[in-house]
């Protein structure tokens, strides 16, 4: 399914929308050179790092980086990896990838990372719908989804 128009509010419409990377890239690029541009770099840039190690999961992409904001501040994101062969908090090469602070620190934004089983033993513990939420108004937006 297509990603959706962007709601009145500047917000994609309540739900989870799968996209393919393609998809993602003609949508939120922005022009060359923008914040939007190099927010999107740095994204495909960390993909690209999982994926040349092996890593596989599926990723929800939320904040002004999915909305029809001009210039995002970042990308906000959630992604649940498959950990079923390692984990990536124990190989010193992906345990960088996984941590929040370096992360944020690298501009990639607010991003959450789980291993599969823990958001299959511990569910409570897991909360897949918290970007489902406007911080501030509280009100129910959209958010994208793709498979690394």
């Amino acid at each position: 399914m297509a990603i959706p128009e962007f709601r009145e509010d500047g917000w994609l419409p309540e739900g989870h929308w799968q996209a393919a990377w393609e998809e993602i890239e003609a949508r939120f690029a922005g022009e060359p050179g923008s914040r939007r541009a190099a927010t999107l770099e740095k994204l495909v840039s960390w993909r690209d790092s999982l994926r040349a190690h092996g890593v596989k999961g599926r990723l929800i992409l939320d904040g002004s980086f999915v909305s029809a904001k001009q210039s995002p501040g970042d990308c906000d994101c959630l992604f649940v990896y498959d950990d079923s062969h390692r984990r990536l908090d124990q190989d010193p090469d992906t345990k960088r990838l996984a941590d929040y602070s370096t992360l944020k620190g690298d501009g990639l934004g607010d991003v959450f990372v789980f291993p599969l089983s823990l958001t299959q033993s511990h569910p409570s513990l897991f909360a897949p719908d918290v970007f489902d939420y406007h911080k501030e108004t509280r009100l129910p937006k959209g958010v994208v989804e793709v498979e690394i």
